[in-house]
């Protein structure tokens, strides 16, 4: 096996003009399609409830992780609540606009550069800028100084803005109506006016001009008289341009703004830039030292080294003046009795223009004075509540955040989510994953991975799914190898599971990857909140170098005990049958049946069935030793032979060239 991989990498090395790794954006965003699948068929704002106006103030710090905005203060969906692309917003959460629409696609209008289209919208609710009503209802004019801040952040941890790319701010002048004339009605659209606008840069271009911050407050005061109605709205819009490429699998998406804490009231002046708030601003860490996740019974035999001695959690006091505050976490399994809390006592917290986050070690570093439990079961999880408070008096300020802490039976450095997509070229290119295990041996059941769809799902190319041994740190022997394509899933957390056939025992440390038969971006999900890069290896050159990329393959091993069978997956106890020639190119594909298998099963009146990649069957016959596939495109496909009963008895992959 290690012959024959040396001949493929040899033979590809040189056929493409550049060998590297790229990080690049999302072309769909599995979070956004996941909910717009639930909003199938279902009218977002349903019975007009669009043009009800709201009363002021209007506040949003998009701190509900909700995905879509909330319909209590905005009438579209086209943005993204999230808590995964910001760096250091003003609290946990914030709204990304991007070139990927409200399905979770890259927009229609989406073209390669130079030109930017219009992407993005975040549409306010109408507003009552007509009238307030406390202390006692009054009509509203300019004299009330009504002002709107917000905060803003180019790319965060996504992709950086081009200098063409733009975040716009807009009023509604005129509301859309319909214009009667003589024998026809004309509709007239919104008509909206610019108010501000933001520029496409990098993050570290940002905080060099903006004195190291990371987000920015824009105050935009209200004065002309035309906006005091009872149906003002504002929003936000985004410019997009996409790099032009020869290569469509590596065209990305460039231009992601993060907004924060929007906020619209009465009795503002161009100061008041404070919104008191007692906040953590990151979601809750792993208790594990090196894993998001991992197996239990990995857990298990080496808990000491595994668990955190401390952990960071990042918490701010938005506030003029110091809050005294507490902050404790407790960790508990719901299935036992097992009950652990950490009280971080009383502190003094400075305010945020004195001391952006909290350095006090009892609250940003709090130890982890104890050991997750250990069992002979196969998996376990357990809940991690943390919760800061403000003690003055009369304060009702704080916050609360909660994750789980899983033992499943996959190893994972990633959180799920993925801000980017990772490739690498050329032709012949390989990309090796380091884990550990604690207790050896152990059996390599499946690999599981998550792609990005790309435009135009150009990076649909095969592959070879392979695993290495650890030498000296690094990848050493090809153990394993399977030729394989990309599978795409339209939902959250929804991985791709290769098994492992027949299962591989595995040691120590090894490594799963891949060896790229194209020069096209495979575009693996990269998570930018997590760092594993000491783990990630590319060999473009026949040299093994670590990643120069922060962050966290999605990538995740399956050890231990047999596992559940998904589409296209092939069961330990089916007869690998051989197909020749394969690849077929010829229409005709001819089966061999091992001598050794059990004629008992009564394959020979049975049927054979051909799916493609999702499952999809696309032949069925009964039972022969040839088969016409003339009528089957290029690509991979599985067939499967069942026998009278309809129970499988036999598999086999076949590639039509």
């Amino acid at each position: 096996m290690r012959f024959t991989l040396f001949i493929f990498i040899s033979l590809f090395a040189g056929v493409a003009g550049f060998s590297q790794e790229k990080l690049t954006g999302l072309h769909i965003n599995p979070m956004v399609r996941a909910r717009a699948i639930e909003y199938n068929q279902m009218k977002y704002l349903a019975n007009g409830e669009d043009t009800l106006p709201v009363a002021m103030p209007f506040f949003d710090d998009f701190s509900a992780n909700s995905v879509f905005p909330s319909s209590k203060r905005w009438i579209d969906r086209f943005a993204f609540e999230n808590d995964d692309f910001p760096v250091f917003p003003i609290n946990q959460g914030a709204m990304t606009l991007d070139a990927i629409n409200d399905s979770g696609n890259m927009y229609p209008t989406a073209v390669p550069g130079p030109m930017s289209f219009i992407a993005d919208h975040l549409t306010s609710r109408y507003i009552r800028l007509d009238s307030a009503f406390t202390p006692v209802p009054h009509a509203l004019t300019p004299a009330d100084s009504v002002y709107l801040s917000f905060f803003f952040q180019p790319q965060g941890r996504g992709m950086a803005p081009q200098k063409i790319d733009t975040l716009l701010l807009e009023f509604l002048t005129i509301p859309a109506h319909d214009s009667i004339i003589p024998g026809d009605t004309i509709k007239i659209p919104d008509a909206w006016k610019q108010k501000w606008y933001a520029l496409g840069m990098s993050l570290d271009t940002f905080r060099y001009y903006n004195n190291n911050k990371y987000f920015i407050q824009v105050m935009v005061p209200v004065t002309d008289p035309v906006f005091f109605t009872n149906k003002f709205r504002f929003r936000f819009t985004n410019y997009v341009s996409l790099a032009s490429s020869a290569e469509p699998s590596w065209q990305n998406n460039t231009a992601q703004w993060n907004l924060d804490n929007v906020y619209l009231n009465t009795g503002r002046n161009r100061y008041d830039t404070v919104y008191p708030e007692l906040r953590f601003v990151y979601r809750p860490p792993s208790l594990l030292r090196r894993y998001a996740s991992m197996p239990y019974p990995q857990y298990c035999n080496d808990p000491t080294n595994e668990v955190k001695d401390t952990l960071e959690i990042t918490m701010t006091n938005r506030d003029i003046i110091p809050q005294m505050s507490t902050y404790s976490y407790y960790v508990t399994n719901p299935a036992t009795s097992f009950s652990k809390t950490y009280n971080g006592g009383s502190y003094n917290i400075d305010p945020y223009k004195s001391v952006p986050y909290v350095t006090y070690q009892k609250f940003a570093h709090p130890e982890v004075p104890f050991l997750i439990p250990i069992s002979q079961a196969d998996s376990a999880i357990f809940l991690m509540k943390h919760v800061l408070r403000a003690t003055t008096p009369g304060t009702v300020m704080g916050d609360t955040m909660q994750a789980y802490q899983k033992f499943f039976n996959y190893y994972a450095y990633d959180d799920g989510t993925p801000e980017a997509s990772y490739g690498l070229s050329p032709t012949g290119s390989q990309l090796a994953y380091g884990f550990n295990l604690n207790k050896s041996p152990d059996t390599l059941r499946a690999v599981s991975m998550f792609f990005n769809r790309t435009l135009g799902n150009d990076s649909k190319q095969f592959f070879y799914l392979c695993v290495w041994n650890d030498n000296a740190g690094k990848p050493g022997d090809t153990i394993y190898s399977d030729l394989v394509m990309p599978r795409y899933a339209d939902s959250l957390n929804k991985f791709a599971t290769y098994h492992i056939y027949p299962p591989l025992a595995i040691t120590g440390k090894f490594y799963v990857g891949w060896i790229q038969t194209t020069d096209d971006n495979l575009s693996i999900g990269f998570d930018r909140q997590n760092r594993s890069q000491n783990e990630i290896f590319y060999n473009t050159t026949g040299v093994w170098n670590n990643s120069s990329f922060e962050g966290s393959l999605m990538i995740r091993p399956i050890i231990g005990k047999p596992i559940p069978l998904g589409i296209g997956d092939i069961p330990a106890n089916d007869v690998k049958i051989s197909v020749y020639p394969n690849p077929c190119n010829s229409g005709l594909l001819h089966l061999c049946v091992p001598d050794s298998y059990d004629k008992t099963s009564n394959y020979g009146d049975g049927t054979i069935l051909i799916s493609d990649l999702v499952g999809h069957i696309l032949l069925k016959t009964g039972f022969q030793q040839e088969i016409n596939v003339t009528s089957l495109s290029n690509g991979l496909y599985f067939l499967e032979i069942r026998n009278r009963a309809g129970v499988r008895v036999g598999t086999a992959k076949f590639i039509i060239t």
